[in-house]
């Protein structure tokens, strides 16, 4: 009797079997994601002059910038704090992200 595809037994029962198993962990993917994408991230710059709040799936919710912080002689300055506040949500996310999805292994994905 001939093997089918190669597969160890043949049959279309290991076939289906591992069909199954994919769909089992491509469903489990997609929970995780949506999971992680409703997560909040908070982060902030300048001693917490400017706080960012994003979710896993990098969408900034919120930007709160303390009125201390703001001065119209110095806007630069709040533009660089804004700005690492931003990336480092951003950053956090995609950690966030790769951690969680670090357990299904599959490389070059996240």
């Amino acid at each position: 009797m001939a093997k089918f595809g190669g597969f160890p037994g043949g049959g279309m029962g290991n076939m289906q079997n591992l069909l199954k198993q994919a769909q089992k962990m491509q469903k489990e993917m997609q929970e995780k994601q949506e999971a992680v994408a409703t997560k909040e991230i908070e982060t902030s710059a300048g001693g917490g002059a400017v706080i960012v709040k994003a979710t896993g799936d990098k969408i900034i919710k919120e930007i709160i910038i303390k009125k201390e912080v703001v001065d119209p002689e110095d806007v630069e300055m709040l533009q660089d704090l804004i700005l690492t506040a931003v990336n480092e949500a951003l950053g956090k996310a995609d950690t966030m992200m790769q951690s969680e999805m670090g357990q299904f292994n599959m490389p070059g994905m996240f």
